[in-house]
């Protein structure tokens, strides 16, 4: 390259690092408006903060199917530790619950830039804003507390201490550090293995079987030692897995995974690039890191096909994406710039698509709202004070949206004895509610129920299109409760006099 091109490359890679910290600038402003954000935009996630809650303050994470209190969620120790932590160090806020999903989504730029900084700046640089376009196109779902932007992070992480492990020749440091990140994986979700596969593929495949071996053993170790603490009972987490292995992966969704799978698999022909036109050739490692990273895609169609899963599921793959783009748009045999105008060219797509992604997402945060929604169950607690409060669900989904903020109640120290999109769930596996269960409201466990205002108390359908609640569990809560008063947004229904098991009007019901 000349003087004069080599001064314009240097110019560029000023902009671009500009253009990075940008998108990165980007990133942390959307994450900061959802921190700030006085609600939660998927019922899932008052569920993991809640949970979270509960494994702080001595709880079971994973509650038995026939237990009274149903609040059980099938995410791994590790979805619902981070959280704990947060909740320990800031307290019991809607802020603290989101905190460790959106760092680790900010993180992820960051560690894909380490990752590759020795590698060329400005080639790092445009992975890093690959990894922004990334989170951003998937806005909805990389910056929720579900346990994805976690897997992320530690995919990344994997990538970085195999690539550090072959460049450095310390395989047994890279070792430790990709078993730990693939136990912490399977301890998000069960599956959670696949997003470190390739980046353990990678470190055997350079570094031989016993290093690959190491990080098996040293993954299983840190997979189960949460299992050793008496909040996550092994028996009761795995036996859902049997029961959500019976629904039906569907074709449409099957079709919908195969588009947005396009997203991570392209990056891919920058392998096929380097067959081509590479001084060197990639070696046999490199192709099996590229088929260990189809394959792993591969297998995590049928899990995000299946209901209730979704095309969030890919998004673990970002940072293995990225990598495979990387190590082989180096090895193309062409002009340092024109292999940068393609990984850029890349970056910049993902980019720009995800504008529109950015403002639909931004609308759907309702401050005002959300604040009066707030300000009403403060409120409410008030109204009623010295008596337990729970959040109910009406007939309808709009009034189910005003229901998310039921972690306020809990923070406060009221019940958390049924969750909703938990219901969702066994109502489509066609787990019946249990006697036990039913009891809870003949006997008045809870004082206080809201229910959406003028609607039908737990009378909706769910997202499946089946009731959670059965008829027998309304009949139970409509003869044992009345309407009390009514508030902008909810109906507090109170405890009949007569039932029994009352004592003066307090249940002496505890957290669950």
């Amino acid at each position: 390259m000349t003087p004069l091109l080599d001064a314009v490359w240097r110019r560029r890679a000023w902009i671009v690092g500009g253009v990075a910290i940008l998108c990165l600038a980007n990133v942390i402003a959307v994450a900061a408006a959802y921190l700030a954000y006085p609600g939660y935009l998927d019922h899932g996630e008052p569920s993991v903060a809640l949970i979270s809650w509960g494994v702080l303050h001595g709880n079971e994470a994973y509650p038995s199917l026939d237990s009274p209190g149903q609040v059980a969620n099938i995410y791994g120790p590790f979805a619902f530790l981070i959280h704990a932590l947060v909740f320990a160090v800031a307290g019991g806020t809607m802020a603290a619950g989101k905190a460790a999903s959106l760092a680790a989504a900010v993180a992820l730029p960051i560690v894909v830039f380490l990752t590759h900084r020795r590698d060329g700046a400005a080639l790092a640089v445009a992975g890093a804003i690959a990894a922004c376009g990334y989170i951003l196109l998937t806005v909805h779902t990389s910056l929720w507390n579900r346990p994805d932007s976690s897997l992320a992070l530690v995919a990344a992480l994997a990538v970085w201490a195999a690539n550090a492990a072959n460049r450095t020749d310390r395989p047994w440091a890279g070792a430790i550090a990709v078993g730990l990140c693939g136990g912490v994986a399977v301890g998000l979700k069960i599956h959670g293995g696949i997003y470190v596969l390739p980046a353990a593929v990678l470190l055997g495949a350079r570094q031989g079987w016993r290093p690959f071996l190491a990080a098996g053993v040293v993954g299983v170790v840190v997979t189960l030692l949460p299992f050793l603490s008496a909040a996550f009972p092994l028996d009761t987490y795995l036996a859902w897995f049997p029961r959500m292995a019976g629904k039906e992966t569907s074709a449409a969704m099957l079709a919908n995974t195969g588009k947005k799978a396009l997203l991570y698999v392209v990056p891919a022909l920058f392998f096929v690039a380097a067959l081509g036109w590479a001084d060197r050739r990639p070696d046999r490692a490199e192709a099996l890191y590229v088929a260990a990273f189809l394959v792993s895609v591969a297998l995590a169609f049928p899990v995000a096909a299946k209901p209730g899963a979704g095309t969030y599921y890919l998004f673990p793959f970002a940072p293995v994406a990225i990598d495979v783009m990387l190590r082989n748009a180096r090895r193309v045999r062409a002009p340092r710039h024109v292999v940068g105008a393609a990984v850029g060219l890349v970056a910049a797509v993902a980019m720009v698509v995800s504008v529109p992604v950015q403002r639909r997402y931004l609308r759907n945060l309702h401050w005002e709202r959300s604040a009066a929604i707030t300000a009403e169950i403060r409120a409410i607690m008030a109204a009623y004070p010295g008596r337990t409060i729970e959040m109910g669900t009406g007939e309808s989904l709009a009034g189910y949206l005003t229901t998310f903020q039921k972690t306020l109640l809990v923070f406060a120290g009221h019940p958390y004895t049924l969750e909703t999109a938990v219901l969702f769930e066994f109502s489509a596996l066609g787990i019946p509610l249990t006697e036990s269960t039913l009891n809870l409201v003949r006997t008045c466990n809870t004082d206080v129920w809201l229910v959406p205002r003028g609607e039908r108390p737990f009378a909706m359908v769910g997202y499946y299109g089946v009731p959670p609640y059965d008829e027998a569990f309304r009949r139970a809560f409509t003869e044992s409760y009345r309407r009390d008063r009514s508030f902008s947004f909810f109906d507090a229904w109170t405890c009949r006099a007569d039932r029994p098991g009352r004592d003066g009007g307090h249940s002496g019901a505890t957290p669950s």
